[in-house]
C-alpha cells in the first residue's frame, strides 16, 4: 500500500496546478500497480481548502482510506515534537500525522 501526500491530492485535483500533469501520472501509474491510501488528515486538509465533501468524497473514492489512530496520533506529536525548530516554513503537525501513518 502506498499512502499519498496531501500536495500530490490537491495537485491531481487542481487541474491548473503546476504538477497536475506529474501527480496525475502518477496517480494512474501507481494505481495500477499498488493500492493507494489517503489518509482522514489529507480529508481534512482538503476540507480546510474550501473543497465540497461531495467533490472530495468523489475524488478519493479511488483510494484507501486510513484513519488516524491514538497510535498515529501519539508517533505524530512525539515526531513533531522532536523535529520541531521554530522556523516558520517548518513541517507543521498534519504533516507528522500522514508521516507517521505512513511509517504504521
Amino acid at each position: 500500500m502506498m499512502l499519498v501526500d496531501t500536495s500530490v491530492i490537491v495537485a491531481w485535483l487542481d487541474k491548473n496546478h503546476p504538477h497536475h500533469r506529474a501527480s496525475s501520472a502518477a496517480i494512474e501509474n501507481w494505481i495500477q500497480r499498488e493500492q493507494l491510501a489517503v489518509s482522514a488528515v489529507t480529508f481534512a486538509e482538503l476540507a480546510a481548502g474550501a473543497r465540497t465533501r461531495e467533490h472530495v468524497e468523489e475524488a478519493l473514492s479511488l483510494f484507501q482510506r486510513l484513519e488516524v489512530g491514538f497510535d498515529d496520533a501519539w508517533r505524530a506529536g512525539v515526531a513533531f515534537r522532536q523535529y520541531r525548530r521554530g522556523d516558520k516554513d517548518e513541517p507543521v503537525l498534519p504533516d507528522f500525522f500522514i508521516r507517521s501513518q505512513a511509517a504504521a
